[in-house]
């Protein structure tokens, strides 16, 4: 199937796309913005990673699910690629008892680490490691330094933020048993990044089977296969969505569009503390013990929080932190999710992003803050999840001005 996409600054993209896994539609899964890149002047907008766009939590942890069920040769995925297809789908409760009791064991001899890629994958790579148990771990990419430790580093190369880094610990047990590496990624237009990471696992640890996992994969098997070769490795790719892009018309860049905030005193928003300090955020390993914990820190956060009047509430991660926001969202009744980010993006009509605002970065781990497609009078109430001892208020205090103007009556801060 031959589609193409065509946005206000004549930026015109033309792919060839296959059938997508689980009868999914492509038009569920992603969209196509002008980014402020030189680099690369497109950006694939994903519809269920809950970085860009408002989703349902759900529609998170379905994603995942069919990307697990695709990683284990499964084809019994409709339940869950009809939440993204956008059936009426299930309270998130009966999503996440579903889903509790459906966890893929694995064995000793298939020991995997699981890994995002920072920032936009960082949730969806430990909702794909929350469908497995046994045998198990995760850890996402960072953009950056941590305390302690000397990380594998790698570049980006048409990335608004280069270089990524990965703190393993060398002397780690299960490292020295680890099988197989899964890298989970939204979208590979090359796969060239992936294979930086492949080459430097396969160096420090010696791992020989990798698995290049996407909600949509653009690359051609040539790299692949090159690497393979030349290092002696495996390398299986594994998408929803397999398409090749046909051709492509670079547009000019459009005129600026989106709110700036940055340098405003901005609006206090609401400091709520529920007493909660997450097990970890993926940026350093995560066991199962560990994932385990955070899944309860995050309901036990959500009972504090209580249930607000879900369809008129809207849940934001911050930067690297998606997944767990997206749980506690879920767990506090749904509503809609998304996070703010570093990426530059042009607000076009017509566009996947059409609205949004830069300000201040409201953590120390973010260079810029950017938040998209908020509409005008669509909720009342906003949380924002930070991370403890990471949190800027300045930025957030920018932020809760713009929402306030976007019509919401109550922003609160929720540190974790």
């Amino acid at each position: 199937m031959i589609t193409s996409f065509t946005l206000e600054n004549n930026l015109q993209l033309t792919l060839e796309l296959d059938t997508p896994r689980f009868g999914l539609s492509p038009d569920a899964l992603f969209g196509l913005a002008a980014r402020q890149n030189p680099q690369r002047a497109f950006l694939f907008v994903s519809k269920v990673l809950g970085k860009h766009l408002p989703i349902p939590p759900g529609a998170l942890l379905a994603a995942g699910k069919l990307l697990a069920l695709a990683l284990a040769g499964k084809t019994d995925g409709e339940y869950w690629a009809s939440i993204i297809n956008g059936a009426a789908g299930p309270a998130f409760a009966e999503l996440w008892a579903r889903l509790e009791a459906s966890r893929t064991p694995l064995p000793a001899q298939e020991r995997t680490l699981f890994i995002g890629f920072a920032e936009t994958a960082t949730g969806l790579g430990q909702a794909v490691a929350d469908c497995f148990s046994g045998e198990s771990a995760y850890i996402s990419t960072t953009r950056f330094e941590q305390t302690g430790g000397t990380p594998l580093t790698f570049d980006e190369a048409h990335s608004h933020a280069r270089t990524h880094l990965l703190y393993l610990d060398p002397n780690d047990a299960f490292l020295r048993g680890c099988r197989r590496a899964v890298l989970i990624d939204d979208e590979f237009t090359t796969g060239n990044t992936a294979f930086r990471l492949v080459e430097r696992l396969h160096a420090a640890y010696g791992i020989r089977r990798f698995v290049l996992l996407a909600l949509l994969d653009n690359s051609s098997g040539e790299q692949r296969r090159a690497v393979e070769k030349r290092l002696g490795v495996e390398i299986e790719m594994i998408s929803l969505l397999k398409s090749r892009i046909v051709s492509l018309e670079n547009g000019a860049p459009p005129a600026p569009a989106l709110a700036d905030l940055t340098g405003a005193a901005g609006s206090a928003p609401t400091l709520l503390d529920p007493g909660i300090f997450l097990p970890g955020t993926g940026r350093r390993l995560m066991t199962q013990e560990r994932l385990a914990a955070l899944r309860r820190a995050c309901r036990t956060a959500a009972d504090k929080i209580g249930a607000p009047d879900a369809p008129r509430t809207l849940y934001l991660g911050s930067g690297e932190l998606i997944y767990a926001p997206a749980l506690i969202a879920g767990f506090c009744g749904g509503g809609a999710f998304h996070s703010t980010t570093q990426s530059p993006v042009f607000p076009l009509p017509g566009s996947a992003i059409v609205s949004g605002v830069r300000f201040d970065p409201a953590d120390c781990y973010s260079a810029a803050g950017y938040l998209y497609n908020v509409p005008d009078g669509a909720y009342e109430r906003a949380y924002l999840f930070a991370e403890r001892g990471a949190f800027i208020e300045r930025g957030a205090r920018q932020l809760t001005q713009y929402l306030s103007m976007r019509g919401i009556k109550s922003v609160s801060v929720v540190m974790l």
